[in-house]
C-alpha cells in the first residue's frame, strides 16, 4: 500500500568539472584522497553535486525508487547519508533504473535538487481526523503547524503518483501539499478542515554517474 505522504526526488548525473554551474555546490577532493573522503551532502534549497558511494538502491513502489549515498566504508542508514528518490522514466524520471542498479557499492557522482515542500500530517473535520487510522503510527511531529480553511483538489483517485491538494483560509492564505487521496479526504473536499503540516524539502535526483 502506498505511503500516505509522498516526497519525490530526482538526483543528478554530473561528472563535475573544477567549477560547478551557477547556483550549485560541488565537493572537490585532492587527487591522492579517496573519492568519498569528507562526504557531505547539503540539504539547502538549490542544486548540488556530491561524490560518494551508492550504498543502496531499491524499488519504493512503482514508479518510485529510493537511493542512498554515503561515505566510503559507511553503511546504509548512517547519519549524514543522502536519501533521495527518483521516478521511472515512464513517469518522468531522469535516469533508467537499469543503469543505476549496477552502481550499488561503487563511488558515484550525483547531482540533485532540493526544493521546499509541505508534508501533511493530519486533516481534521470538527476535531476528528478524516485519515485512515494507522496502527502503530508515528508520534506527533515536532514543528507541526496548522491552518483552517476549505480543502480542494481531493477529487477522484490519485493513481501511481500523489495528488496536489490545497487548504485555503478565509483571508486567502493557502497551503498546498501532495498526498494520495483517501475516502475520508474525498468526503472532506470543499469543506472547512484543519490541516496539520510540517515544512519539508523534496530531494530530487537529476543524474548519477560513476565517479571519475
Amino acid at each position: 500500500m502506498r505511503d500516505r505522504h509522498f516526497i519525490i526526488g530526482l538526483a543528478a548525473i554530473v561528472l563535475a568539472a573544477c567549477q560547478a554551474p551557477t547556483g550549485e555546490t560541488q565537493t572537490t577532493e585532492p587527487a591522492s584522497a579517496p573519492a568519498t573522503a569528507g562526504f557531505s551532502a547539503p540539504r539547502t534549497v538549490g542544486t548540488h553535486t556530491v561524490t560518494g558511494v551508492l550504498l543502496g538502491f531499491e524499488d519504493a513502489g512503482y514508479p518510485t525508487f529510493a537511493l542512498e549515498v554515503g561515505a566510503a566504508g559507511g553503511a546504509a542508514g548512517d547519519e549524514g547519508n543522502l536519501q533521495l528518490l527518483t521516478l521511472d522514466p515512464n513517469a518522468g524520471g531522469p535516469v533508467d533504473p537499469a543503469t543505476i542498479r549496477p552502481l550499488v557499492g561503487q563511488a558515484v557522482t550525483v547531482r540533485y535538487s532540493v526544493t521546499a515542500s509541505t508534508q501533511m500530517t493530519d486533516i481534521q473535520v470538527n476535531g476528528a481526523s478524516v485519515l485512515l487510522p494507522v496502527e502503530g503510527g508515528p508520534a506527533p511531529v515536532a514543528g507541526t503547524r496548522t491552518i483552517e480553511g476549505v480543502l480542494s483538489g481531493a477529487e477522484g483517485e490519485s493513481g501511481d503518483l500523489p495528488s496536489s491538494l490545497t487548504v485555503t483560509a478565509s483571508d486567502g492564505t493557502a497551503v498546498t501539499f501532495e498526498a494520495f487521496i483517501e475516502p475520508g479526504m474525498a468526503s472532506a473536499n470543499g469543506r472547512t478542515v484543519t490541516l496539520q503540516y510540517v515544512d519539508d524539502v523534496n530531494i530530487e535526483l537529476v543524474s548519477i554517474t560513476p565517479a571519475a
